[in-house]
């Protein structure tokens, strides 16, 4: 007699496949999204160090335009044959000659529909209030000076809205999360998705880290809008809690 599995046997051993299947798939997810997040953390050092460079090169002035001094200046036109781009496209222009790739700006989480301009478009963010020269913190020294101290302050983050963001930015799936805060919280939005449960962030001394979303937050201001709490400080004229 020749000796065989019976169906009950296969039955069982394919049971077991697919439970261990169901086990095993979801923690190799989560593990390629870390490795991408660690990506994505070292683009942003890179970027980060470019951006430095630039200002050691430039008296100690970062990539930044006054806004309004020309139709075009904007940080998303970043990639080659992107609309417009040129000297206003803060994070090809002026820091690609200290990092030499493009694809430093793209995070492998991010796909072509969850950026502006598609395959061309930016996942990472530089802070309006450095990027606008009219704020007054494009140099090294008035961050320096700032209230919560260089450290604390914001400059790049993830995310794909437009190549910069702010912190008047409302919007998300959460009622709480009507802070100002959401271009940070959530890195893709329409739809709200958060990859990697919190974005990298590059702060102006040059070091990056991963920051918690719901780690992510911004006390409501007076009338004046000068004193002011957030965590990552995104104005430089606000302080930590």
């Amino acid at each position: 007699m020749r000796k065989g599995f019976t169906l009950i046997e296969l039955l069982v051993v394919i049971a077991i496949i697919a439970i261990l299947a169901a086990i095993l798939f979801p923690v190799f997810a989560r593990a390629r999204e870390s490795a991408r997040t660690n990506s994505c953390l070292s683009n942003e050092k890179q970027i980060g160090l470019a951006f430095l460079m630039y200002a050691q090169d430039y008296d100690e002035t970062l990539p930044s335009t006054p806004f309004g001094s020309c139709p075009t200046c904007w940080p998303w036109k970043a990639w080659p044959g992107s609309p417009g781009a040129g000297w206003d496209s803060v994070f090809y222009t002026p820091i690609q000659p200290y990092i030499k790739n493009v694809q430093l700006l793209q995070c492998p989480s991010q796909n072509t529909a969850n950026r502006w301009y598609g395959s061309k478009g930016l996942s990472y963010m530089f802070s309006e209030y450095l990027q606008n020269a009219n704020y007054g913190f494009s140099k090294i020294a008035a961050l320096t000076a700032a209230p919560a101290g260089v450290a604390q302050i914001s400059m790049v983050v993830e995310g794909f809205a437009s190549g910069i963001y702010n912190d008047w930015d409302n919007g998300g799936p959460e009622a709480n999360h009507n802070d100002g805060m959401s271009r940070l919280r959530w890195l893709n939005y329409n739809p709200w998705v958060q990859p990697h449960g919190g974005p990298n962030i590059l702060y102006a001394d040059g070091h990056a880290k991963f920051m918690p979303q719901n780690a992510i937050v911004s006390y409501a201001r007076p009338s004046n809008w000068k004193d002011c709490r957030e965590r990552p400080v995104v104005d430089p004229n606000c302080n930590v809690p």
